[in-house]
C-alpha cells in the first residue's frame, strides 16, 4: 500500500542527501524530491507513511503544497512533519491548520536527533492506527449492509411468498376436510350409502396439501437454523476452537453428508484425494463440519443429483487448501461476486435461504482463511478454502 516509508521533499538536494543517510540507518526506505510540483503529483499517485516537507521552496512553498492536499482530500491520509529554517508562532498555527500533523526546525534534526526519529515514529503509528480504524469502519459498513440484505431477504420470505403459500395450503387443507366431513355428514343424515370414493378423493387431496405445508415448514425450520448459525458464524470470539486434522474433519463432514437423503443418492459419486499426513489447523469443529456439509449439499443441488464430488487436501507451504468440486451446472460469470450475500439464492425449483454461503464465507474468513469460487456454467464448479497450519 505505502510506496516507502518516508518522502522526503526539499528543495536543497544537500539536505535531503543527509536526511536520506541518517534515516536509512534506521532501516526505513526512503525516497526525496527537490522539485515541490513533481513532489506534489507523486504525492497523488502514492503513499507514504510520513511526508517531511520544507516550508520555503521555490514555485510551490510548503503552505500552498499543504493546501492542495486539503483541497484533494488527501490530507486525512497524510502524515505531513513540516521542517523548516524559520520557525514562527504564524507558520506553525497555519501548517498545522492547514492538516499538518507536527512541526520541526531543521536545526533540532541535528541537534535532537533521537527526538526526530522518535516524531517519526509517531507518523508510523499514526498510519497504523488509521488503517485500522479504516478497516472497522468498512467492516462496519459492511455488517450494516449485510445486516440490511438479512432482514430484507428473510422478511421478504417470512411475510411474503412462502407465508402466503402457507397459509392458502392451509386454508385448502381446511375446506378438502370440510368437504369430507360434509359429504359424510350428508350422507349420514339422508340414511344415504357414504360414497367412499369421494371421500377417498378428498383425504388424498389432503394428505397432499398437508405434505406441501410439511415441506413449507421445513423451509421455516431451516431458515431459523441458518439465522442461528449465521449469529454464531458472526459472533468469532466466542468460537470454541482446538487443534484438528482438517482431513478427519472433512471425513466427518463427508459421513454426515452420506448419511443425509443427498448423500445417500445412487446416482451422485462421491471421491477423496486427502492428504496422506495430518494437516492440523486451529478450528472450531462444529462450525467447520458445517461450512463442509454445506459446500457438500450445494454441489449435490448443483449436479440435480447426479454426478461426482470431490474433495482434495494439501498442504501449500504453511497453509492448507482444500478443494471442493462438483460437475453441476456451474455458475454465471455475472454471479459469482453475488453468491456471498445473503439475498442471493440460485436453486430454480428449489427453496433455498440464500444464507448458506454467506455463513460459510464468515465461519471461514473468522479463521483467519480465504474462500474464492471457479466456475463454467455446464462444466461445474470449485470452492476453495485456503487456512493456516499450526
Amino acid at each position: 500500500m505505502f510506496e516507502k516509508d518516508i518522502l522526503l521533499i526539499d528543495d536543497s538536494l544537500t539536505f535531503c542527501e543527509s536526511i536520506q543517510e541518517i534515516l536509512e540507518e534506521k532501516e526505513w526506505s526512503v525516497d526525496f524530491i527537490t522539485d515541490p510540483v513533481a513532489g506534489l503529483k507523486v504525492v497523488h499517485e502514492k503513499e507514504y507513511k510520513v511526508i517531511l516537507l520544507d516550508l520555503k521552496m521555490p514555485n510551490i512553498s510548503g503552505l500552498d503544497f499543504l493546501k492542495k492536499l486539503l483541497e484533494d482530500k488527501l490530507i486525512n491520509k497524510t502524515y505531513v512533519i513540516v521542517l523548516t529554517g524559520e520557525i514562527t508562532i504564524e507558520n506553525a498555527v497555519d501548517s498545522l491548520r492547514l492538516g499538518a500533523k507536527d512541526f520541526i526546525q531543521k536545526h533540532a534534526v541535528v541537534e535532537y536527533t533521537d527526538m526526530f526519529f522518535e516524531r517519526i515514529n509517531k507518523g508510523f503509528q499514526w498510519q497504523h492506527s488509521r488503517l485500522e480504524n479504516e478497516k472497522l469502519s468498512e467492516l462496519r459498513k459492511q455488517a450494516v449492509e449485510e445486516s440490511r440484505l438479512i432482514v430484507k431477504s428473510v422478511g421478504h420470505d417470512m411475510s411474503g411468498s412462502y407465508y402466503a403459500s402457507l397459509m392458502l395450503r392451509l386454508q385448502m387443507l381446511i375446506k378438502q376436510i370440510e368437504k369430507a366431513d360434509i359429504k359424510v355428514k350428508q350422507a349420514l343424515d339422508n340414511e344415504e350409502e357414504i360414497d367412499l370414493n369421494k371421500i377417498k378423493d378428498y383425504l388424498e387431496k389432503s394428505l397432499e396439501k398437508g405434505k406441501s405445508i410439511e415441506k413449507l415448514l421445513g423451509f421455516f425450520k431451516e431458515l431459523g437454523q441458518k439465522l442461528k448459525y449465521l449469529g454464531l458464524a458472526i459472533d468469532s470470539e466466542n468460537a470454541h476452537k482446538k487443534d484438528v486434522d482438517i482431513n478427519e474433519l472433512i471425513k466427518d463432514a463427508l459421513h454426515l453428508f452420506n448419511d443425509s437423503a443427498a448423500g445417500r443418492n445412487l446416482s451422485l459419486f462421491v471421491s477423496e484425494n486427502l492428504s496422506d499426513k495430518p494437516l492440523i489447523i486451529s478450528a472450531s469443529q462444529e462450525d467447520m463440519l458445517r461450512v463442509f456439509v454445506n459446500l457438500f449439499e450445494n454441489a449435490a443441488k448443483a449436479m440435480d443429483f447426479q454426478g461426482n464430488l470431490t474433495v482434495t487436501t494439501e498442504k501449500v507451504d504453511h497453509k492448507v487448501i482444500i478443494n471442493v468440486s462438483d460437475t453441476g451446472c456451474g455458475i454465471p460469470a455475472d454471479y459469482l461476486d453475488k453468491i456471498w450475500r445473503p439475498d442471493y439464492t440460485k436453486w430454480e425449483g428449489q427453496q433455498g435461504t440464500g444464507l448458506g454461503l454467506m455463513i460459510c464465507k464468515k465461519v471461514v474468513e473468522n479463521h483467519g482463511g480465504e474462500i474464492s469460487v471457479r466456475s463454467q456454467e455446464k462444466v461445474g464448479t470449485t470452492f476453495m478454502i485456503k487456512l493456516d497450519l499450526i
